[in-house]
């Protein structure tokens, strides 16, 4: 059961009533002509088995309408100017070629449906994702409806409120990796850096952690957090400030120093002896040494450090 692109725009929040209750999915009522099946994936935006687990029969529910398009049919920009929004011209002409680059032949105009989507206005324009799919008389737009598609757009919306207002947020560790380790916050994945690469041995799949968000990016689907030890740590630390260490590896770029809940980074180009071929001429783990702090990186967490005495 599809509809036609001239039901329903792309893009609005629709409401609807819950008719059936099946194993793959839902049947709902949105007061048209006939009833619109929701597959069981786009009903939560978290994992179920059954569509009882998210829904009730006769329950009223918002959905978003989305166009039969994915992923991969998309484009992101960074740095978008309003005039190019306004220039349907330009705008389809781009999207164009990749579509015809995609398909392995060219596309008319006439076949292509555009949807753009702003995610962020900032002093160097917009960021805006672009979606496209094709269309013809043979296989006609037709849209569907998403609730986990919805969950996902609010859940990126309270990310953002959550980070502008510095609150510390609770995720459980659901695995960890090579860079830190993958948690769960409000429904979406993000990842955890800096704080397990110094206790990384001590976390525990299914610890509960306290967090700070330190990164929101819809448009690349990435979340960035860390330990809140670690981003108090960071607010007390001042570009110029001579900090002490213990060195804990050394690498052929540097050595990583454990100057409290995170490590810092002393370059092998910012030691004292400017002919150093390797760290481990000069330094061994577990010495300590002293040294100033030359750039902080709370985005990311990272602390780079510059010699300060022999």
């Amino acid at each position: 059961m599809s509809f036609s692109l001239e039901s329903f725009k792309l893009g609005d929040i629709i409401t609807g009533k819950i008719i059936k209750l099946e194993p793959t999915g839902v049947l709902v009522d949105f007061y048209t002509d006939q009833l619109a099946c929701v597959p069981l994936l786009e009903l939560s935006l978290n994992e179920i088995q059954s569509p009882e687990e998210a829904l009730q029969l006769n329950e009223i529910r918002e959905f978003l309408v989305v166009g039969n398009y994915d992923g991969e049919h998309g484009i992101f920009f960074s740095h978008c100017s309003p005039e190019t929004l306004k220039d349907s011209d330009r705008l389809y002409e781009c999207v164009l070629d990749l579509a015809s680059e995609k398909c392995g032949h060219p596309v008319n105009r006439e076949d292509l449906i555009v949807h753009t989507k702003v995610l962020d206005i900032h002093r160097h324009g917009l960021s805006v994702r672009i979606y496209w799919f094709l269309c013809s008389q043979e296989h006609p737009p037709t849209v569907s409806f998403s609730i986990r598609k919805l969950e996902m757009r609010k859940a990126w919306e309270r990310l953002r409120q959550l980070q502008a207002e510095d609150v510390t947020v609770y995720g459980k560790i659901l695995k960890k990796t090579w860079s830190g380790a993958l948690v769960k916050i409000e429904g979406l994945h993000g990842g955890i850096h800096t704080y397990v690469n110094k206790h990384k041995e001590q976390l525990v799949v299914g610890e509960e952690l306290p967090l700070k968000i330190i990164k929101v990016r819809e448009e690349y689907n990435q979340l960035l957090l860390l330990h809140r030890s670690v981003s108090i740590r960071l607010r007390q630390l001042q570009v110029g400030q001579v900090v002490s260490g213990t060195i804990r590896s050394i690498k052929d770029y540097g050595v990583r120093v454990d100057i409290g809940d995170l490590y810092a980074l002393l370059p092998t180009s910012k030691m004292f002896h400017p002919s150093v071929d390797h760290p481990n001429q000069f330094f061994k783990i577990n010495d300590h040494l002293k040294a100033t702090i030359i750039k902080i990186d709370p985005e990311n967490g990272q602390v780079v450090l510059e010699s300060c005495g022999s």
